[in-house]
């Protein structure tokens, strides 16, 4: 059973830190099947690599980019769909933490009746640990539709940001002012006047108050 316990012990430690850990974003505004492809309306590839992006932002006012991470930070909708993420979070690690105190305390019990032997028979003694293994595969299994369950709402998140950012990009650059808009993560260097980071996240917080009625 010690060996049982240290696996159990190992189990919760993974799933909590799992569960507290901060969800943090990078949304690409490329092409879903590579991050370092961009597609122009017209449907031509272009690869951005250290060359291309270097040559894009020299001397080229109609090319932006935007600070993904500060973006996603600072937007009011992105910051409640985090916070709903942390709160379910929350809840599923108070839940199984509790459920994993109840199986400590059985196995504490265990143990002690076994040191002390105290079991009635042989077979009294196996079945309930038998039944402390049974809860043991049952905490592990547990932890595994956690995991899959959480690692499902955050894709649905990222989805759900992906598709308001890229549709909005696509309202705010209707005057065709840009005729590429990249991720800081492909921009070796770019002027401050490239940056629309700060603007973007302005119109996106105008929007959102304006259609929930939240300040």
């Amino acid at each position: 059973m010690n060996n049982s316990k240290t696996s159990v012990i190992s189990l919760v430690l993974s799933v909590i830190a799992l569960l507290v850990s901060v969800v943090l974003i990078i949304v690409s505004f490329s092409s879903k099947k590579s991050p370092e492809v961009y597609i122009t309306e017209d449907g031509t590839e272009i690869l951005l690599n250290d060359e291309t992006v270097s040559g894009l932002t020299n001397g080229n006012s109609d090319i932006a980019f935007i600070d993904t991470e500060k973006l996603l930070m600072e937007y009011k909708y992105s910051i409640k769909l985090n916070e709903d993420l942390l709160t379910e979070q929350s809840k599923a690690r108070a839940s199984f933490e509790s459920k994993y105190r109840q199986f400590e305390k059985k196995y504490n019990s265990f143990m002690e009746k076994a040191r002390l032997g105290s079991f009635l028979s042989q077979a009294s003694m196996e079945s309930q640990q038998n039944e402390l293994i049974q809860e043991q595969s049952q905490l592990e299994q547990m932890e595994a539709d956690l995991t899959q369950k959480l690692m499902e709402k955050q894709a649905a998140l990222n989805n759900e940001l992906l598709d308001t950012l890229t549709n909005f990009l696509k309202d705010y650059n209707k005057d065709k002012r840009y005729s590429m808009i990249i991720s800081n993560a492909l921009v070796l260097y770019g002027e401050n006047e490239m940056d629309i980071t700060e603007d973007v996240v302005l119109k996106l917080n105008e929007r959102y108050e304006k259609n929930t009625g939240e300040k």
